[in-house]
């Protein structure tokens, strides 16, 4: 096969199908290739016992109106299909240490925000409405997550900022700092490399408005792929490239593992750089910069345990649980084999035949790939089934055990009500998602090497373009904001941003 497109994107997560659909509302040919059989990355969803469970995206922030998602999903035709969940208004994250009963909330809402932890807090409302400004100042200094045009020395007067040294300045309270930092499970932070950015921009999405996609997030790329097939744009699934061949200084074709070949004038990879670079077939990328990417420290993964409950037995939370096992929430992401699980967050999902229970629960707790090495030759994904063998089914049978009983203690009513369970641990994340290790995501950002572990939109192929996690920010907001950024490269800038914010609702 030999096609012709404007645009050829490889990859179809969300940055993939966001860049698709705004190009090809501007009238460019399109064509989307996913390896796998469902559309999504990290927005998929799977069944268990016939309820669906999300694999990576379990709530998302900033969808309340006058946002700056909401104004982006609302510009490709998606954000009124939508059928959303609101969580508690007064703590749709709730922060807990160790032992210790107290879980503490993170509202809705500036005002309440703060509100809402002084009562916990009740000599820090000075420092908590600090925090709240600084937050704010941070998303004020990247023009593109307010939606506006701007320059590069916008950001870099906060691109500096440590996540830890910027908490330190806000309050002296050490349990206080904690517990604003106590779902870093969200971008997966690391004490002294953490900067404090990308706290804030998710945080403050949050803030703003917090929500869960009903049935799933899967919701979000099926509305995007039928956004696309309306536009005229064509989507290939079960789609595997193997090989981008550039010809004479730009990229010529994509070509799948069944010999295909997708031509196009520009191409959009929604992949990890390093897969990429594993395809890429060109002297413009230099031995230097394929060494850089490929010693770049990643993300730590996850191990999730997805539990399917008996009708009507447990209580639904309408709030998701950051339990962290020592005071310090840092020290999660370091812990070691005999002290697992050092974290976990809970994600509960509402029977709608029994309204006020919960139908099911997911459990995610950091977990380092070193502990499935010993596995890392088999592959196990959509259209590539392998058995990883006894020893890897035991050990997840043991690590899932271990986890619910930690999970028992703060949760007890869901002994003797679970019907189904099931596991997936960091290759399940690697074979799934294509992100090296198992990566939550990706590209472990480091305030002290910004140049480093920053990767650009743009490449020294004239014709190739980035998007995704790894590019700007991860998340549902970062990825959707990045893929305005690479598409701005082929339609301006001013002009996409025009659109997207014509008739934009006020915020609140």
């Amino acid at each position: 096969m030999d096609s012709r497109y404007d645009v050829v994107i490889i990859g179809g997560g969300l940055g993939g199908l966001l860049s698709g659909v705004l190009l090809a509302k501007e009238g460019m040919k399109v064509c989307l290739l996913e390896k796998d059989k469902q559309l999504g990355g990290c927005l998929q969803t799977f069944s268990l016992h016939k309820k669906v469970f999300d694999s990576c995206v379990h709530y998302i922030g900033g969808l309340g109106e006058g946002h700056t998602l909401h104004s982006i999903f609302r510009y490709v035709g998606i954000m009124d299909k939508l059928h959303l969940k609101a969580f508690d208004t007064n703590g749709f994250d709730r922060i807990a240490f160790g032992n210790d009963e107290t879980e503490y909330p993170q509202a809705t809402g500036k005002e309440n925000f703060t509100e809402q932890l002084a009562r916990y807090f009740p000599r820090e409302k000075d420092a908590l409405e600090q925090y709240v400004r600084t937050v704010s100042q941070a998303g004020d200094h990247f023009p593109l997550y307010r939606l506006r045009a701007g320059s590069p020395e916008e950001k870099s007067a906060v691109s500096g900022w440590g996540l830890v040294d910027t908490l330190n300045s806000i309050t002296s309270n050490a349990r206080l700092r904690q517990v604003l930092a106590g779902n870093n499970l969200l971008y997966a932070g690391e004490a002294g490399k953490t900067p404090f950015y990308l706290h804030a921009l998710v945080l403050e999405s949050y803030i703003h408005s917090a929500h869960k996609i009903v049935p799933g997030s899967s919701q979000l790329s099926k509305f995007l792929w039928q956004e696309l097939q309306q536009h005229g744009a064509e989507v290939h699934r079960n789609t595997e490239i193997v090989k981008l061949v550039e010809e004479n200084g730009e990229l010529r074709y994509a070509e799948s593992a069944a010999g295909e070949r997708y031509y196009g004038k520009h191409f959009v990879a929604n992949l990890h750089p390093e897969a990429l670079l594993g395809m890429l077939e060109s002297k413009l990328v230099r031995p230097a910069y394929r060494n850089r990417i490929k010693g770049l420290e990643q993300t730590i993964s996850t191990f999730m345990l997805n539990l399917v409950l008996a009708p009507g037995t447990v209580p639904l939370r309408r709030y998701n649980l950051y339990w962290n096992a020592a005071e310090d929430s840092w020290q999660a992401v370091h812990y070691q084999p005999q002290e697992w699980p050092a974290n976990y967050a809970l994600f509960f999902t509402e029977d709608e035949h029994n309204p006020g229970y919960a139908e099911s629960l997911s459990i995610l707790a950091y977990m380092h790939y070193d502990e499935v090495a010993r596995w890392a030759h088999t592959h196990n994904h959509t259209g590539h089934k392998e058995d990883r063998g006894e020893e890897y089914a035991d050990f997840k049978a043991r690590r899932s055990e271990r986890l619910l009983n930690k999970v028992l203690e703060r949760v007890p009513e869901l002994k003797g009500n679970i019907v189904a369970q099931s596991a997936a641990s960091p290759l399940t994340y690697r074979d799934y998602t294509a992100t090296p290790k198992g990566s939550l995501y990706g590209i472990l950002k480091d305030v002290n090497k910004p140049a480093e572990t920053t990767i650009a939109t743009r490449t020294r192929i004239p014709n190739l373009l980035l998007t995704g996690q790894n590019v700007n920010l991860h998340g549902v907001l970062g990825v959707s904001i990045t893929a305005i950024a690479t598409c701005a490269e082929l339609v301006g800038m001013e002009h996409l941003l025009h659109k997207i914010t014509l008739n934009r609702p006020v915020g609140r």
